[in-house]
C-alpha cells in the first residue's frame, strides 16, 4: 500500500527535547515469546511464539498463508492431484517432496504456501485464480509438520474475498476438519493465526497502529563458510507502514540524509549481530557499525542501534533509541510522490516496461528483490514530471517471483513481478 508522508525537519534548537533513551525487551530463555514493540510507547505485548502453526493474511487481494517456520513448522509440496487427499496416509515420500519456504521480506505475499507457484499469473502456489469468479480454488496438496511434531495433510480449498477455507487431516484420516476463516473478523490485524496442535484460532497481534516492531524467530537463507541453507534466526521484523533506513556507520557519526527508506520488513532482521563460533565460549557479537533510522506510521523518525544481545540464555535484547524528527501523515499533503501504474508483461520472459508517474523531476531508486531478500537490481533513474516509462532488462535474472521497489527516499511503491522464461 502506498503512503504519503510529510516530514517536518526541525532545527537543532527545536530538537533539544530529544534524548537518547536506553530500553530493552526480553523474549525469555529459549526465545519463548514474541515481543511487539512501539518506539513511542515501549513494549506493547508479549505472546507465546509457539502459539500458532499457520497464519492467513488479512486482505482480499492476497493469497498469503504464512507458516511458523522459526518455531519448527515445516511445509512440503506433495501432489497436484487433489483427488488423492484421502489416499495420502504416510510420510514415506518425505525425502522426495519439495520443502517450501516463505520470504522474510514482505508480509502480504511470498508466503511458504505461495512458494509452490508455477509462475503463471493465475497461480498462487496453493491454488488457481479464476478471473471471472475472483475465487482462488485449491489445486495442490501439502504436508505440514506442526511445532509438536504432528504431520497433517493440507488442502486449501479456496479463498473468496477475505474468507479462506482450509482443510487438514491426520494421516490415518481419523481427524479431518475444514475450517472457514473469515480474516476480516480480525479487525486491525495483519493476520489471523491458527494453532493446528489444538485446533484454535488466535488473535495474537496488537492493533496495527500500536506497534512498530516484533522481536521474533524466523527462517532465512544464511550463507557462511560452511555453506548456504535455510536456518532459523532471532531478529526484528518491522510492521506494515513502517519504513527503515540502514546506515553503515557507528551511531555517533550516522546520518540518514540521502539514504532510502524501505518498506521491507527485514531491513533490521538479524544482521545487527553475528555468532562467533571460534570464541571461548562461543557467543553473539554485535555489529557496532550499523545504525537504523525508522519512520513509523505517523511519520516520526527514530534513530536506533543495538547495545547487547544475550542469546537464548535469557532472550534479552538491549538498544538505544532517539526521536530525531517529527512528522504527520496526510493524504492531501504536498510531498512529492511516486505512483507505479503498471508493470508489463507480467509474468515476463526477459524484460518489462515500468510505467509510473512522479510529481516532480527527481532521482529515484529502483530496486528488485527476490523473495529471499536478495537484491538483484539496484539502480538510480531520473524521473520527469508526470508520466514516465522505463524498460527493465531481466535477461540475467533467474525464474521466480520478485519485488520491484521504486522510491524517492520518502515514498516507496512496491509491486510483485514474476519472471518465467
Amino acid at each position: 500500500m502506498k503512503r504519503f508522508f510529510t516530514i517536518l525537519f526541525l532545527s537543532a534548537l527545536s530538537l533539544s527535547f530529544a534524548q537518547e533513551v536506553e530500553d530493552s525487551i526480553s523474549m525469555q530463555p529459549g526465545y519463548t515469546n514474541d515481543v511487539f514493540y512501539s518506539l513511542e510507547n515501549g513494549e506493547v505485548r508479549e505472546y507465546s511464539g509457539s502459539s500458532w502453526t499457520v497464519a492467513f493474511y488479512n486482505s482480499a487481494m492476497s493469497a498469503a498463508i504464512m507458516i511458523n517456520d522459526g518455531r519448527g513448522v515445516e511445509l512440503f509440496k506433495v501432489t497436484d492431484d487433489i483427488s488423492q487427499f484421502a489416499n495420502i496416509t504416510d510420510t514415506i515420500g518425505l525425502s522426495t517432496w519439495t520443502q517450501l519456504y516463505g520470504t522474510d521480506t514482505t508480509w502480504s505475499d511470498g508466503s511458504a504456501f505461495e512458494a509452490a507457484s508455477t509462475g503463471s499469473q493465475s497461480n498462487y502456489g496453493w491454488g488457481e485464480y479464476n478471473f471471472v469468479s475472483h475465487v482462488i480454488a485449491g489445486s495442490r496438496i501439502f504436508m505440514i509438520k506442526t511445532i509438536e511434531g504432528t504431520y497433517y495433510k493440507v488442502f486449501v480449498v479456496e479463498k473468496e474475498t477475505g474468507i479462506f477455507t482450509y482443510r487438514y487431516a491426520s494421516l490415518d484420516n481419523s481427524f479431518d476438519t475444514t475450517m472457514v476463516i473469515n480474516v476480516p473478523d480480525f479487525l486491525n490485524k495483519s493476520y489471523a493465526y491458527l494453532n493446528m496442535d489444538n485446533h484454535t484460532l488466535q488473535e495474537r497481534e496488537p492493533n496495527g497502529d500500536e506497534w512498530d516492531f516484533v522481536f521474533t524467530r524466523y527462517v532465512t537463507f544464511v550463507t557462511n563458510p560452511q555453506g548456504s541453507a535455510y536456518y532459523p534466526v532471532t531478529g526484528v521484523f518491522s510492521n506494515e507502514g513502517v519504513e527503515v533506513a540502514e546506515v553503515n556507520d557507528i551511531p555517533a557519526n550516522a546520518n540518514y540524509t540521502g539514504v532510502p527508506f524501505s518498506e521491507a520488513r527485514n531491513v533490521i532482521g538479524d544482521d545487527w549481530k553475528s555468532f562467533d563460533q571460534m570464541a571461548i565460549p562461543p557467543q553473539f557479537v554485535l555489529n557496532d557499525s550499523v545504525t537504523y533510522y525508522v519512520r513509523n506510521q505517523v511519520g516520526d523518525i527514530y534513530k536506533l542501534y543495538f547495545t547487547a544481545f544475550d542469546g537464548s540464555s535469557t532472550g534479552n535484547v538491549r538498544f538505544n533509541k532517539e526521536k530525531v524528527a517529527s512528522g504527520t501523515t496526510n493524504i492531501l499533503d504536498n510531498q512529492p510522490s511516486v505512483d507505479v501504474h503498471t508493470i508489463y508483461p507480467n509474468p515476463t520472459k526477459g524484460s518489462v516496461d515500468l510505467v509510473f508517474s512522479s510529481e516532480e523531476k527527481e532521482k529515484l531508486n529502483l530496486r528488485v528483490y527476490s523473495l529471499l531478500g536478495k537484491l538483484v537490481i539496484n539502480s538510480e533513474i531520473v524521473a520527469n514530471l508526470g508520466l514516465n516509462s522505463i524498460r527493465l532488462n531481466l535477461n540475467d535474472v533467474e525464474n521466480g517471483v520478485y519485488l520491484v521497489q521504486l522510491g524517492n527516499g520518502i515514498n516507496t511503491a512496491t509491486h510483485k513481478l514474476i519472471v518465467n522464461k
